[in-house]
């Protein structure tokens, strides 16, 4: 067996090419690093200065790493991947390129934040603890008053208020109103919505497509609107439609401090996986 080495990957495609089969062996659990790679495949412009790398042998790769600044550190790997962190670290140390944070399988993302720590000094905090879930048949809930559809461009100013109350309520974002975004999700045909008396009371996403699936995330439900069942029905909605399309199964992420999502997705099919952590990095000065 040769030593463990690192290799630097110039574009998502050749990081599939050396990646994709270890990757796509575990679809679900590797769906967020697969969905932004297979996306900058398809749109090399889609995030700006994007970094691939792996750690392999003559045998096997042990690590796989995509990041989009300013977003974090995406990692995935095998058994023994805890072996390509100090490489993969001293790559990242030397030619001095920004890591704001991790986020991987639970077990991957505290091993790694143990080991950059020691190596650059940085300590690290813990702002996500999620569950991946996975969907193959849906359990259709109740149903409310109101009806499924595409969004319109006639819903996106309230489509861009709610991305941005969603990012401020599930990831303690703050964000600027983001009008051309919504625009463009809208466009690309990527927002649902559940409908009650011409009035939209409910939003969901669809995005990450990959190989056999894709994501369903973005969901949100302002205030005057919960506990009607909304965010269920339209996830459910929204999940068969994606099934009703082709794809084999459906993937969701969940904050695991949201105890009454948890329990919505599980009503309607949703099984979950894995858990995923996500750190974020403070140098010692910081």
């Amino acid at each position: 067996m040769t030593p463990l080495a690192i290799s630097i990957h110039p574009d998502a495609k050749a990081f599939l090419a050396a990646a994709g089969e270890m990757l796509y062996a575990r679809e679900t659990v590797n769906n967020l690093i697969l969905g932004v790679s297979e996306r900058l495949a398809s749109d090399p412009q889609a995030y700006e200065n994007p970094f691939f790398a792996t750690v392999s042998d003559d045998s096997a790769i042990w690590l796989a790493a995509v990041m989009t600044p300013p977003h974090n550190l995406i990692l995935a790997g095998e058994a023994l991947t805890e072996k390509g962190f100090p490489i993969l670290i001293d790559h990242l140390k030397t030619h001095s390129i920004p890591v704001p944070g991790v986020i991987a399988l639970a077990e991957i993302a505290e091993g790694f934040t143990g080991a950059w720590a020691q190596q650059v000094g940085d300590s690290a905090k813990v702002n996500m603890h999620m569950r991946v879930y996975e969907l193959r048949h849906v359990q259709m809930p109740d149903c409310p008053q109101g009806s499924f559809k595409a969004a319109g461009t006639v819903e996106i100013p309230t489509i861009a208020r709610w991305m941005q109350a969603f990012e401020l309520e599930a990831l303690g974002k703050i964000h600027d109103l983001d009008l051309p975004r919504a625009e463009r999700l809208v466009s690309a045909g990527n927002v649902f919505t559940w409908v009650v008396d011409d009035t939209v009371v409910s939003m969901a996403l669809k995005n990450r497509p990959i190989a056999h699936s894709i994501t369903v995330g973005g969901v949100y439900t302002p205030p005057e609107h919960r506990r009607q069942g909304y965010a269920g029905v339209l996830v459910a909605t929204l999940s068969q439609h994606l099934v009703d399309e082709g794809y084999q199964f459906i993937n969701l992420f969940t904050d695991l401090e949201n105890p009454t999502s948890n329990k919505i997705y599980q009503a309607v099919g949703y099984h979950p996986v894995c858990d995923f952590w996500a750190y974020r990095f403070t140098p010692p000065d910081g």
